[in-house]
């Protein structure tokens, strides 16, 4: 293919079966294995990041397909610059989650570059609409080869995408918005992970008294409203004699106003449990051992963010469920970087499993960033 003055191949091979020609690509491996496009490559190019019996299944079906990577498509920095801008909420916000997130999308990045790969990331402030219209005005602007979102924003996303029409490629992580056409959308299950949660939540309180609640910080965030969906549909299916109920609770971002709405939902009625539906448990955690009513309160959150895992590790939170924010961002950027380079279709949606994390069975502090 003709891309400017330079020339590039797909990466490609070619061998014979039943006298005839058969072209594999990395898609092809892919499928045959049942994982990611990204976990390939990682094989093809012993990267860190795959398990060892992943890792020998793939090195058997690469081996016997005879394939061999075109080495043209290790020039490509050699031929052109492919920019790729990344729009998402600040590092700092929701905890220090999106930290994690862009510790991945750093990592494929610095994996990508010797392919001429060059990322621009624009972080925004989640509670600033205005300011995130703004942002996305100059996106629309100047997008770059690809764009890469964390989908956060609906209501004020989907208008830009529409705008956007086909103009270039753009992949999710972190969650979806309805009608988009996404070349790939990297998430978790956000309904089974609520359900989970509910099951989680449900063997934790045991057959004591008392109403289970979940809190959501972000009544815009999709992803967190199936979370809470799945929550109330495992109550409903097992737990039909307690009371559940969601509850939108936006100070969570701001402990002190967290304090107050925490001190009235407990004034109200017994609470035996509680699920907070983004990574923001600790705040709950704290304030129940700070007023001593931890022991009757089971607590659930997402996330190994540092504040939770500190909770976790004093008591405060009993179970997290992980949705890999690290491993999201590297394997959305790897799949956007395939679509706009070697043509691919992209991976469609690409599920993150859910891991359940306590105290006792805790990963080492690199593992729980990510291996960054």
């Amino acid at each position: 293919m003709i891309q400017g003055s330079c020339t590039y191949t797909r990466i490609v091979c070619t061998y014979t079966r039943n006298m005839g020609q058969i072209r594999v690509t990395v898609k092809e491996i892919a499928r045959l294995a049942g994982v990611s496009i990204g976990t390939v490559d990682r094989v093809l190019h012993n990267r860190n990041g795959v398990s060892a019996e992943t890792k020998e299944r793939l090195d058997g079906i690469i081996a016997s397909l005879g394939y061999s990577p075109n080495l043209l498509a290790r020039q490509l920095s050699l031929n052109k610059t492919w920019v790729f801008r990344v729009v998402m909420p600040k590092s700092s916000q929701d905890s220090g989650y999106w930290a994690l997130c862009l510790a991945g999308i750093r990592k494929a990045e610095r994996d990508l570059k010797p392919y001429g790969a060059e990322l621009k990331v624009d972080e925004f402030d989640r509670y600033d609409v205005l300011g995130y219209q703004a942002l996305l005005e100059r996106v629309l602007a100047e997008p770059g080869d690809g764009l890469l979102v964390a989908p956060v924003m609906p209501d004020e996303l989907a208008p830009f995408l529409e705008r956007l029409e086909d103009r270039v490629p753009y992949a999710f992580f972190d969650g979806s918005v309805e009608g988009a056409r996404p070349i790939a959308s990297v998430s978790q299950d956000a309904f089974a992970g609520g359900y989970l949660a509910g099951r989680m939540l449900s063997l934790l309180a045991g057959r004591s008294g008392g109403a289970f609640v979940a809190l959501n910080a972000h009544a815009e965030d999709r992803h967190i409203k199936r979370r809470i969906e799945g929550f109330l549909a495992f109550c409903r299916e097992r737990e039909a004699s307690r009371d559940a109920r969601p509850f939108d609770c936006f100070a969570l971002g701001r402990p002190e106003g967290a304090e107050a709405f925490l001190a009235g939902l407990f004034r109200k009625s017994g609470i035996a449990g509680i699920l907070v539906a983004n990574s923001s448990g600790h705040v709950v955690g704290d304030w129940l051992n700070a007023t001593g009513r931890k022991e009757l309160c089971a607590l659930v959150s997402w996330d190994l963010v540092p504040a939770n895992l500190r909770s976790l590790r004093d008591g405060g939170i009993d179970c997290l469920i992980s949705q890999k924010p690290f491993e999201q961002g590297r394997e959305a950027l790897e799949q956007l970087f395939r679509a706009v380079v070697h043509e691919d279709a992209g991976g469609g949606d690409v599920s993150m499993p859910l891991e359940v994390y306590f105290k006792e069975n805790l990963p080492r502090r690199s593992e729980a960033a990510g291996g960054a």
